[in-house]
């Protein structure tokens, strides 16, 4: 038996909402996150009691980027929350190193900004309509081997090649 919520099957709703609520999870396993913020209007107690078993020690839950002034180590927006491109560079650059967004897919434009802006696709389920956007400063630029300052001034050529 299906039942309706506001002209959508409950089931669909369910899935969508588990998906996102396992994401956000196997995230927070995978990171040493102490200080979590979402911004979202959306319901989401049961995230909330389930966040509970992964040791972080403050959790701030907003309902619009303008209330957000406190730095934190991971940044989550969910899907209900439109963002601009100068409010997604404020959380890259003032409150956070670590970003997941959650969209709806749309038509491509929405994509091909969060990738300039340094973010990677890291969940699309197309049949939920579900699109995660993901951006590690630490992982964003690895330190390349050739990258240093070892080779680029060579001390033992300086006698031997003039340009």
């Amino acid at each position: 038996k299906i039942r309706k919520r506001g002209g959508k099957t409950f089931t669909k709703m369910k899935q969508r909402e588990e998906i996102l609520n396992q994401f956000i999870l196997d995230t927070l396993s995978n990171e040493d996150s102490k200080n979590l913020q979402i911004v979202t209007k959306q319901d989401i107690s049961e995230l909330v009691k389930k966040i509970e078993n992964y040791g972080i020690a403050h959790l701030s839950i907003d309902p619009d980027f303008k209330y957000v002034k406190d730095p934190v180590d991971l940044f989550i927006v969910l899907d209900d929350i439109d963002l601009s491109q100068s409010q997604i560079g404020t959380i890259k650059n003032l409150l956070s190193q670590k970003i997941i967004i959650f969209t709806r897919p749309k038509d491509g434009i929405k994509e091909s900004n969060m990738i300039k802006l340094g973010f990677q696709v890291e969940l699309e389920d197309s049949s939920n309509k579900l699109l995660c956007f993901s951006y590690n400063l630490k992982t964003y630029n690895n330190k390349r081997s050739w990258n240093n300052s070892e080779g680029w001034a060579n001390p033992e050529n300086f006698d031997k090649y003039r340009w």
